[in-house]
């Protein structure tokens, strides 16, 4: 997989996820919210097609995600230890303020890499998709 380019996208109803990456630079956006046993589930499946790809690291752009139920917590924090079970190190950067509040507040927080978005060094189509 040295010179070779990859993008999923994984639609549904409340949450969208883009998949990519090329070389050893792979990540994720996430666009919607993530509140339902499917879109935990929607989650899972992602992670699984990244680290099909065994890379070190993995960007994780959150900007548009905008909800997280108890479960989508849950979700984030099971794809984080599945990744580092892996071997894979997750950066989740640019949650908003609110959701990083949620985040502290249940403890997740403490569990997870949190980056802001300008540390963001994963796919950059990733980011243009973000936004389309």
């Amino acid at each position: 997989m040295a010179d070779t380019f990859l993008l999923l996208v994984f639609p549904m109803r409340t949450l969208t996820i883009h998949l990519g990456g090329h070389r050893d630079c792979m990540g994720l956006s996430l666009r919607g919210g993530c509140t339902s046993p499917a879109d935990a589930a929607h989650l899972e499946q992602a992670i699984n097609q990244l680290l099909v790809r065994a890379v070190p690291q993995a960007w994780i752009d959150c900007r548009g995600l905008h909800s997280l139920s108890w479960l989508g917590q849950q979700a984030l924090l099971q794809a984080d230890s599945k990744a580092r079970a892996s071997s894979t190190q997750l950066y989740w950067c640019g949650l908003s303020k609110s959701l990083l509040n949620e985040l502290k507040d249940s403890g997740v927080s403490a569990q997870l890499t949190l980056c802001s978005a300008a540390d963001f060094q994963g796919p950059q189509f990733l980011l243009a998709s973000a936004t389309a």
